[in-house]
């Protein structure tokens, strides 16, 4: 377990890691090769102990930056659901798009250990503060790196978009993301 999710579960409110990247709260996140803010999961929130300018699902959150085992770069997210009437995971900060173009959500993901349901992948489009459409894909097994992708266009009304990456309440068991994206795509 990384001290950062130790950290969480203890309450303490900061999460000290040599090699983080640590952002100071309030500090804007700076988009990934992908236009994503912080789609490698490097920058760290340290008052949350999760990846800076994502938002956690769940309270309490056991959805966390850890240095365990990225896929690229330092850091990557651990989700650990072990309630099997809770959910866990981190959304993305929202992106705008325009409707009728199609966009692409995509995160690497390895699952550790799973009991119960499966790690999703969700491309969300909202119009203003109201999700309006939500795909996913999902995996059970994942041992190595496996990509999740999902391609989906932008229905009438949409104004932005997010990515969701998520253990849902019927998921008990630990899982790692990375690498997410989000992009405008050809139609499929």
């Amino acid at each position: 377990m990384s001290y950062c999710t130790r950290a969480l579960r203890t309450g303490a409110l900061t999460c000290l890691m040599a090699g983080a990247l640590v952002a100071a709260p309030g500090t804007p996140a700076r988009a990934g090769d992908e236009g994503l803010p912080n789609a490698g999961f490097e920058q760290l929130d340290p008052d949350t102990a999760t990846p800076l300018g994502w938002t956690p699902w769940a309270t309490p959150n056991y959805a966390v930056y850890t240095l365990a085992a990225a896929r690229s770069g330092v850091s990557c997210v651990a989700i650990t659901d072990d309630d099997p009437a809770v959910s866990q995971g981190l959304r993305s900060p929202r992106m705008p798009v325009q409707p009728g173009k199609t966009y692409r959500a995509s995160a690497w993901l390895m699952i550790e250990r799973l009991e119960a349901g499966g790690f999703a992948l969700y491309l969300e489009y909202w119009q203003g503060t109201q999700r309006i459409v939500n795909k996913s894909t999902y995996a059970e097994q994942a041992p190595e790196w496996k990509e999740l992708s999902l391609a989906y266009p932008a229905p009438e009304g949409a104004t932005h978009a997010t990515v969701l990456v998520y253990a849902s309440s019927a998921t008990v068991g630990r899982a790692y993301f990375d690498d997410a994206s989000l992009d405008e795509v050809d139609e499929p």
